[in-house]
C-alpha cells in the first residue's frame, strides 16, 4: 500500500476528458482519511531531520523501530477491538502479565516455545472473558476491560512482589534479532498488519467482522453470528497486547509490572491519528500501523528537545486532538 493508492483527483468529468475539464473548471483534491497519516509521518521526519538530525541517524533509527514495531503490534489489535465499538484498557496489564509468564515459564521448562505458546494461550482466555462481558454481559467496554486490567496487574503484583524479573536468554535473543537490517519486532509487526488487513479487505470472514462493527443488529438480521465476531475481537487484540510484552521483555532483558503503562494511550493515539473511527465498523490497521511509527518518532523528537514525561504526555495528547481536527478537512476539501 502506498500514500499515491488513498490520494485521488476527482475531475467535474469522466477520466477521457479530464485535461480539457480541468483547464475550465479545474479539478479537486481529495485525500482519504486514512492517508493523512502518511503525510504527517514523513512531515515529522522531516521537521526531526531539521530541530532534532540526531534522531534521524542510522543507529537513532535502529533504536527507535523495536519500539515502534511493538507498538504497531498493540495499535493493531486495539484498531480491531475499535472497528467492533469497543475498547480494550487491559493493555498495561497484558502486556506487564505476557512478559512474567514468558519469563516465569521459560525458566521453569526451558524451552522458548512452550513459553510463547503458554503465554498466548493465556492471552485467548483473556480476550475471551473481556469479549464476553462486553458482548454477552453487556458491561460498558471501558468498565469491564479496566476491571479486568485490574485483575491482570494484581496477578502480575503477586508473581512478582513488584520486583522485576529477568527473562530467559533464548526470549532476549528472539526479541533482540535482526533481520536485513531490521529489528524481529518491525518485521513481526509488518506480518501482523498485512494479514490483518488482508483477512480484513479481501476475505468473507473479514467483511462480515467489518458488517457487525458497522450495525451488529443488522448484522445478525442477516444470519451472521455476531458474538464469534466480538469477542474474537477481543481475543486477536489479546493476543496482539501479548505478543507485544513477550517483545518488550526480551528487548529490555525483563519484565515487571510496570512495563505495560506506557502502551496505552500511544495504541489508542495510534489508532485515532491513524483514522480509525470510534463509530465502528470501518478502519485501518495499516494507517494504524504508520501511526505507531509515527508516535515512536514523535516521543524520540520530544526526548530529544530535552522534554519530560509530563511534556510528552501533553504533546501525545496534542497529537490525538490534531488527528480528530484534520479528519474533516477532506470534507471540505470536496466541498460536503
Amino acid at each position: 500500500m502506498t500514500m499515491n493508492s488513498a490520494i485521488k483527483l476527482d475531475g467535474s468529468a469522466s477520466a477521457s476528458v479530464d485535461n480539457q475539464t480541468n483547464k475550465s473548471s479545474g479539478f479537486r483534491l481529495q485525500i482519504n482519511e486514512f492517508a493523512w497519516v502518511w503525510i504527517g509521518t514523513a512531515v515529522l521526519f522531516a521537521i526531526s531531520a531539521i530541530v532534532a538530525p540526531g534522531t534521524v541517524t542510522k543507529g537513532a533509527l535502529l533504536a527507535m523501530l523495536p519500539f515502534a514495531g511493538i507498538l504497531a503490534i498493540v495499535a493493531t489489535g486495539m484498531t480491531v477491538v475499535i472497528q467492533q465499538r469497543g475498547l480494550d484498557m487491559s493493555v498495561p496489564g497484558m502486556v506487564s502479565l505476557a512478559g512474567i509468564v514468558a519469563a516465569e515459564v521459560g525458566f521453569a521448562t526451558g524451552s522458548f516455545l512452550v513459553a510463547i505458546v503458554a503465554t498466548l494461550a493465556m492471552a485467548v482466555v483473556v480476550g475471551i472473558i473481556n469479549g464476553l462481558l462486553t458482548a454477552r454481559v453487556n458491561i460498558t467496554p471501558l468498565i469491564a476491560t479496566l476491571a479486568v486490567n485490574a485483575l491482570l496487574i494484581g496477578g502480575v503484583r503477586a508473581i512478582t512482589g513488584n520486583s522485576p524479573v529477568a527473562v530467559p536468554e533464548s526470549i532476549q535473543a528472539f526479541a533482540k534479532q535482526n533481520f536485513l537490517g531490521m529489528p524481529s519486532s518491525l518485521w513481526l509487526a509488518v506480518m501482523f498488519v498485512v494479514i490483518v488487513a488482508l483477512i480484513t479487505k479481501l476475505s468473507i470472514i473479514g467483511r462480515r467482522f467489518v458488517a457487525v462493527g458497522v450495525n451488529p443488529r443488522t448484522a445478525t438480521a442477516t444470519g451472521i453470528m455476531t458474538l464469534r465476531y466480538q469477542v474474537g475481537a477481543y481475543v486477536l487484540s489479546a493476543i496482539c497486547f501479548a505478543l507485544g510484552g513477550i517483545l518488550l521483555a526480551g528487548y529490555i532483558g525483563n519484565a515487571s509490572h510496570t512495563a505495560g503503562n506506557d502502551y496505552l494511550l500511544p495504541a489508542i493515539a495510534a489508532v485515532v491519528i491513524g483514522g480509525t473511527p470510534f463509530t465502528g465498523g470501518k478502519g485501518s490497521v495499516v494507517a494504524s500501523g504508520v501511526a505507531a511509527l509515527f508516535m515512536a518518532q514523535l516521543a524520540q523528537l520530544v526526548l530529544a528537545l530535552g522534554a519530560g514525561p509530563a511534556m510528552q504526555l501533553l504533546v501525545q495528547s496534542m497529537a490525538i486532538l490534531l488527528a480528530v481536527t484534520i479528519r474533516v478537512l477532506p470534507s471540505l476539501m470536496s466541498g460536503k
